[in-house]
């Protein structure tokens, strides 16, 4: 699709060494919430230390951060890494869904530890929020020292330190600027201005006094990165911490689908509640920005050569959810392209048309593990007087019943030298729902002569 958030699948950055500093100001000791485990000490953070290094709050809390590794059961290797950080003196733990996922998807192959640095220790899955890409993973052994997630945002433009355990390279920090929630996202996320390495996935976002502030998820480089926000982290350990023993293998896939059909529901009921505008292309009124959460673009290529013009009009969510690394849902985007020709005469244009119209759309990312074969069905319909041709698409996913990823293609036929051919895609949606915003969609072509 036309995702711009590259999932953070991690690592860089050179190991920052402790270095000689002055005697650290006494620990202030915070009662920890978990009765039967000695209390964790949280050296105190004040801002004033920090500048112009972070060498002491990187000597005082880098035990706080581990580095997750998924093993293949058959070979006893590691298959993939992140980062996660210990947020309960129990051994609780925050990382990322995409970190996990195999957990979840198939817990026959894989399993999964923490290395801590001087030990190596196996972890089990407890939750996921697979909307905020967030899960929660324990180890049998307490710890006496963890992280704090804080109540609330930091102010905007407040200095902030990610920390995170690239590629066997050991715990890295990097400093960056908080910036507030990202406008008009369909996903929450903190856009936060700083070098998010590859490998950091699942780490830690720290304010100046050492407390959670966000959970590192993604980056798109150019000191562009994005984090969970701690409300939603928050959320999910709470949840965690209440269940009384850790879920089964089918427990975590039924709290996955339940999540998706939720979040499908969200999404429908946010569109359907919403009045479709209208944008003008060419003689036609297409479907134009339906939410804020749409990123919409257009352009006209310009090829003296070619004797016809295609004006192109698009709207994508730009963001999906993380199922596995072959398998992307959550989606919403359409395009719209505006054909016309004065020098074709009737017949090639036709066969331009058609051969647009028979042109596959980018579908979601998805294998034939994860989806089934599309089924299509195709009519002519007529769509406010105006003769459409229609064809409508789903495929149904294999691991979580109910869901569907839906494509819809259009064109309009009421003229010899000038069109619109249309396609929507929606990724992961019930069946009753994908049709009810496909049949909204196309209710938003009109011809204006």
């Amino acid at each position: 699709m036309f995702s711009l958030l590259l999932v953070a699948v991690l690592a860089q950055g050179p190991v920052v060494p402790p270095e000689p500093s002055a005697s650290p100001a006494p620990p202030v000791v915070l009662p920890a919430p978990d009765a039967g485990v000695a209390d964790a000490v949280v050296p105190p953070l004040p801002v004033a230390s920090l500048p112009p290094a972070t060498h002491e709050l990187f000597r005082r809390i880098q035990g706080r951060v581990a580095q997750v590794r998924i093993i293949e059961r058959r070979s006893g290797t590691k298959s993939s890494i992140g980062s996660a950080f210990f947020v309960s003196a129990k051994g609780h733990a925050l990382t990322n869904y995409h970190v996990v996922s195999d957990l979840v998807l198939h817990p026959e192959d894989y399993t999964a530890e923490l290395d801590r640095g001087d030990a190596t220790v196996p972890v089990r899955l407890l939750a996921v929020d697979v909307a905020s890409d967030l899960a929660v993973i324990q180890m049998d052994a307490p710890v006496s020292d963890y992280f704090k997630l804080e109540e609330h945002e930091p102010p905007q433009g407040t200095r902030l330190f990610a920390m995170g355990n690239p590629r066997d390279l050991g715990t890295t920090i990097v400093e960056g600027t908080y910036n507030g929630l990202v406008r008009d996202a369909l996903y929450e996320r903190v856009h936060f201005t700083g070098a998010i390495n590859p490998g950091m996935s699942g780490g830690p976002t720290l304010s100046g006094e050492g407390g959670v502030v966000g959970v590192n998820v993604a980056t798109m480089g150019n000191q562009v990165g994005f984090l969970v926000p701690v409300a939603r982290a928050r959320t999910l350990l709470d949840r965690a911490l209440q269940q009384e023993a850790p879920p089964d293998p089918a427990a975590l896939m039924t709290s996955v689908q339940e999540q998706l059909l939720a979040n499908q529901q969200r999404i429908t009921d946010r569109l359907m509640a919403t009045d479709l505008p209208k944008q003008a292309l060419g003689e036609y009124r297409v479907p134009g920005r339906w939410s804020p959460f749409l990123k919409c673009w257009g352009d006209t290529p310009h090829d003296p050569e070619t004797p016809y013009t295609v004006t192109s009009y698009q709207c994508s969510s730009e963001e999906d959810i993380f199922l596995s690394s072959s398998h992307r849902t959550g989606v919403v985007a359409y395009l719209h392209q505006h054909v016309e020709s004065q020098k074709l005469g009737a017949m090639r244009f036709s066969a331009l048309y058609s051969t647009l119209f028979s042109q596959d759309p980018d579908a979601v990312a998805a294998t034939r593990e994860d989806v089934t074969n599309f089924r299509c069905k195709s009519e002519f319909v007529n769509v406010n007087g105006l003769t459409v041709r229609a064809a409508l698409c789903l495929r149904a996913y294999r691991r979580f019943p109910g869901l569907y990823d839906l494509v819809l293609r259009a064109a309009t036929l009421n003229a010899s030298t000038h069109g619109v051919d249309t396609s929507l895609t929606l990724g992961g949606f019930s069946a009753d729902n994908a049709r009810k915003l496909a049949r909204r969609y196309l209710e938003g072509l009109s011809w204006t002569k």
